[in-house]
C-alpha cells in the first residue's frame, strides 16, 4: 500500500509556493490554522495532525513546515519527512536566532510591519524577480499577523524535539534564513531560502530520486 504524502508550507506560505513541483498525486496540502493565544508548539502540532486521515504518512515540510512536521512525528507514527529548507535542531540554528530568542526581539515586532513584506524580506528570501516578489507577498498578505509573530517566535524558541521518523532534508547553498554552515543536510540545491519556487526544477529532480 502505497504512504500518502502530507505537504506542510512555510510560515505565511500555503499551497502556491509547491506549484512548480511535481509532486506524488496522492497527496494533501495542510493547511495553516490560527493558533490559540499563548499555545505551545506541541499544542499546535497536536491540532495539525488531527487532519491527518491516512496512517503512516510521509510528511513534507518546508522551512516552519518542517519544523512542525518534526513536531507532529513525535507525537504519532510517520513513515518518513522529507524536510526542505529548515533546521531539526538546536545545533542548525544560526547565532542570530539564538540571539532574537535570548532577548526576546519578536515580541518587539510591530504586527504592522508583518502585513506585507519589504526590501529586507525579499532580501532573506533572496527573491529577484517581480514574479517571486509578488507570489511571496500574495501568501503574507493573506496571512494573520498575529499568527506569523507567533510562528516567528516558535522558530527562535525552538528546542528541537526528539523522534525515531527517518529524515531526509533537503537545503539550498545560499539560504540566507538558516546558512548552509550549520546545516547536517542529504541533498543540496542551489537558490535561497525560497528554492522550493525559484530553483524548482532542480528540486524536482532531487525529489523525484528520492520519491522512486
Amino acid at each position: 500500500m502505497t504512504n500518502h504524502y502530507y505537504i506542510i508550507s512555510g510560515m505565511g506560505a500555503d499551497h502556491r509556493v509547491f506549484s512548480r513541483l511535481n509532486l506524488p498525486e496522492n497527496h494533501t496540502h495542510l493547511s495553516w490554522i490560527e493558533n490559540e493565544p499563548d499555545e505551545t508548539l506541541e499544542s499546535y502540532a497536536l491540532r495539525m495532525a488531527d487532519k491527518i486521515t491516512h496512517k503512516n504518512p510521509i510528511l513534507i515540510g518546508l522551512s516552519f513546515g518542517g519544523i512542525v512536521a518534526q513536531e507532529i512525528a513525535a507525537i504519532r507514527p510517520v513513515e518518513k519527512i522529507v524536510l526542505i529548507s529548515t533546521i531539526k535542531s538546536q545545533m542548525e540554528k544560526p547565532w542570530y536566532f539564538k540571539l532574537a530568542s535570548r532577548l526576546r526581539l519578536i515580541d518587539m515586532i510591530p504586527e504592522i510591519l508583518l502585513k506585507s513584506p519589504n526590501t529586507f524580506v525579499y532580501f532573506a528570501f533572496s527573491l529577484q524577480t517581480r514574479e517571486e516578489k509578488r507570489m511571496l507577498k500574495q501568501c503574507i498578505e493573506q496571512s494573520s499577523p498575529a499568527h506569523l509573530k507567533w510562528a516567528m517566535k516558535q522558530v527562535v524558541d525552538w528546542p528541537s524535539t526528539v523522534h525515531k521518523t527517518p529524515t531526509f532534508h533537503i537545503h539550498s547553498t545560499r539560504d540566507r534564513i538558516f546558512p548552509i554552515k550549520t546545516i547536517n543536510f542529504d541533498a543540496l540545491i542551489n537558490g535561497g531560502h525560497f528554492a522550493i519556487y525559484t530553483n524548482a526544477d532542480e528540486l524536482n529532480e532531487v525529489l523525484r530520486d528520492e520519491f522512486e
